[in-house]
């Protein structure tokens, strides 16, 4: 057998065996066209959040995320959130702009570069490179029908392989 077929072969089984790391996917909630979600509404209050972040290899870690947002002069919406994680471990965010009905930038404390996202009826999503080469970070967040809370799934990869997975709740003070 050729040394090709050796690396590809022992490629395939080490990505097969990191496959079986992580748990299924959470069931995702159904898109629909209402309550509408609009990040720059939504997250112009206080928002708390509380989710998993479970990751190959690692012990899943709870954490805690609150959040204030609000429009600034220039036209964009700021949100500062603090994730804190049971271990003590702490990061913080901030985001966006509205470029049109649907789409908007954003950058990000993790991002590499600016983030293009965009809301779509009660779901907004985002995808974007992570400051490290070829990592990149999907989200869905999906406003309930209360329209008090979303909930937000996101999975971290290489190479379309997920290395992580998050599901959290956030929800938005009265």
């Amino acid at each position: 057998m050729s040394c090709i077929y050796v690396f590809r072969f022992a490629v395939a089984a080490v990505l097969l065996s990191l496959l079986g790391c992580l748990s299924a996917p959470p069931l995702h909630p159904g898109a629909s066209d209402r309550p509408e979600l609009r990040p720059e509404v939504f997250f112009a209050v206080r928002t708390n959040g509380t989710g998993e972040l479970e990751a190959r290899g690692r012990s899943p870690r709870s954490m805690r995320v609150e959040g204030f947002g609000r429009s600034e002069v220039d036209g964009t919406f700021r949100l500062d959130q603090t994730v804190t994680f049971a271990d003590g471990a702490v990061e913080t965010r901030r985001l966006m702009r509205r470029v049109d009905s649907h789409a908007y930038t954003a950058t990000l404390s993790d991002a590499a570069g600016e983030v293009a996202a965009e809301a779509n009826g009660n779901v907004f999503h985002l995808r974007y490179l992570l400051r490290r080469p070829a990592v990149y970070m999907e989200q869905w967040l999906y406003l309930q029908p209360d329209g008090r809370s979303v909930i937000n799934f996101a999975t971290v990869s290489v190479a379309g392989i997920p290395l992580a997975r998050l599901s959290e709740q956030i929800i938005r003070a009265k």
